[in-house]
């Protein structure tokens, strides 16, 4: 029995060195962890974390092939006991994308810019529409596009949230006019509605403002060719519309577009019937004042809100009139008059309302705001523009504060010639809420425009991204103009 003891505690003594003995390959008499176990498990399961670490008897995983933005210091991963042969999203982590989609201030695609711009060509455009003949709103998935393609023609281009080319809509006018002035799109209680003005010669020159309702991919609703909503006799006219906060009115105002000394207004329902007015909404007996075309806005109170642009002449600076009129535009209850530089491009935007606009008399040109515009709001400068180059800027009030985009032109005309509408070109530039500029261009060169490529139509994205629409052009070999998108990081 003595002896069985003494032999059982031999054996015992032999496992205890055999399992001693079991540790690494460089750690031969350290402990290890017990067999055929993981450690954390749950969390590591299916990784290595040994794996091409010195001490693990596995060749260290080779770097990955790209080195930039979230990509650096990437190392291959073990994927099925195998590194891979090509780095995927695997060996460069959860931030990685190779087609970057993200607003995230990450350079996710790993080529070394972070949230770059998109490009793309949209469409071809048959006629260079200049700011009055071309507008867009957004809708249901997309947005709407309208813009004129020839005398009597209007075509809506339905695109989808990331600014792609879904379909095109002819939009049929009403007979015989020659040309059409101008179009705008409007949001109604009903759904979009585009308001042309065509100018028509029959036994008398006329001009009808026409009301067309569309459903929300852009098709027209209701009678070929609108319904008039206002004539206007012997000129050629250029009208804008806004809706009531309700969207159950329209708020129409036009004036001539050449030498107007008066601008008119009246409101309409829906179906195109009158509710008050034409009524003239502002008049001057200035011989060298010329009134640009006006631009009215609904208010939170019912009522509208007129802008005057008052154009002195050449290198002459210019007034801006500000009137604040009730819900029938029948009685103006508030004015205000600006003093600006010549060509000041002026826009209204936001609930306050804020006006925008560019001083062209100085060098450079800077874009200026004025908050709150109706109560005592001063103008201060957001940006200056590249020296010796002009603004053609288009701006948009969104969830997160004013966004603002434009082009900064220079003319190219060889020395000696006559301007032509091709010798303009420029580069695309940004303004967020943050107030940083940045030059989104599509490359190092300057983009081929032309003289009525002066505006640009913005939206806000989702996902933190911006949309800006604009025309580039040019004459070479044979003259061509292209509606281009732009989707820009804007967080």
């Amino acid at each position: 029995m003595q002896w069985v003891v003494k032999s059982l505690g031999s054996v015992s003594l032999l496992m205890a060195l055999l399992l001693v003995g079991c540790g690494s390959n460089t750690s031969p008499s350290g402990p290890g962890p017990d067999a055929g176990t993981q450690v954390d498990a749950g969390t590591d399961a299916g990784s290595t974390d040994d794996a091409g670490t010195p001490d693990s008897g596995v060749a260290q995983a080779l770097p990955c092939e790209k080195t930039q933005g979230v990509c650096a210091g990437a190392r291959r991963a073990m994927v099925d006991g195998a590194y891979e042969p090509v780095c995927t999203a695997r060996s460069y982590g959860a931030d990685y994308e190779a087609t970057e989609t993200r607003c995230d201030g990450l350079d996710n695609d790993c080529d070394g810019v972070a949230d770059p711009a998109t490009w793309a060509q949209v469409d071809s455009l048959g006629t260079p529409p200049y700011g009055g003949l071309v507008d867009s709103l957004p809708v249901s998935g997309g947005f709407l596009v309208a813009s004129v393609a020839g005398s009597d023609t209007i075509q809506v281009r339905r695109l989808d949230a990331s600014l792609k080319l879904q379909a095109v809509i002819q939009v049929p006018v009403a007979p015989g006019p020659a040309p059409i002035t101008s179009v705008s799109l409007v949001r109604t209680a009903r759904g979009p509605a585009l308001v042309y003005v065509g100018r028509y010669v029959t036994s008398d020159v006329v001009s009808q403002g026409r009301l067309v309702h569309l459903d929300e991919q852009g098709n027209p609703v209701g009678p070929a060719g609108g319904v008039v909503i206002f004539q206007h006799f012997q000129v050629t006219v250029s009208a804008r519309v806004a809706a009531s906060r309700d969207g159950q009115q329209l708020a129409v105002v036009w004036s001539a577009t050449s030498n107007a000394k008066e601008v008119l207004g009246r409101v309409v329902d829906l179906d195109g019937g009158v509710v008050s007015g034409p009524w003239i909404l502002f008049l001057t007996k200035e011989e060298q004042v010329r009134l640009s075309t006006p631009t009215v806005m609904g208010l939170e109170d019912g009522g509208f809100l007129l802008m005057v642009l008052e154009d002195h002449g050449v290198d002459q600076p210019s007034r801006i009139q500000l009137m604040r009129y009730d819900g029938s535009l029948s009685a103006a209850t508030q004015s205000r008059v600006l003093d600006v530089g010549y060509s000041p491009t002026a826009m209204l935007l936001g609930d306050k309302p804020s006006l925008l606009y560019r001083e062209t008399s100085v060098r450079p040109s800077p874009l200026k705001q004025v908050r709150s515009v109706l109560e005592g709001g001063v103008p201060e400068t957001l940006v200056s523009t590249t020296e010796g180059e002009v603004p053609w800027f288009g701006a948009t009030m969104t969830s997160r504060g004013l966004q603002m985009a434009w082009l900064s032109v220079r003319d190219v005309s060889p020395q000696g010639a006559d301007d032509t509408f091709f010798n303009w070109e420029g580069r695309f530039w940004t303004r967020g809420p943050n107030g940083l500029a940045k030059d989104q261009s599509p490359g190092p060169q300057y983009m081929a425009l032309h003289r009525y490529s002066q505006w640009v139509l913005m939206h806000e994205l989702p996902g933190h991204w911006m949309g800006a629409l604009l025309m580039t052009a040019t004459n070479m070999p044979t003259e061509s103009y292209s509606l281009q998108s732009v989707r820009y990081c804007a967080p």
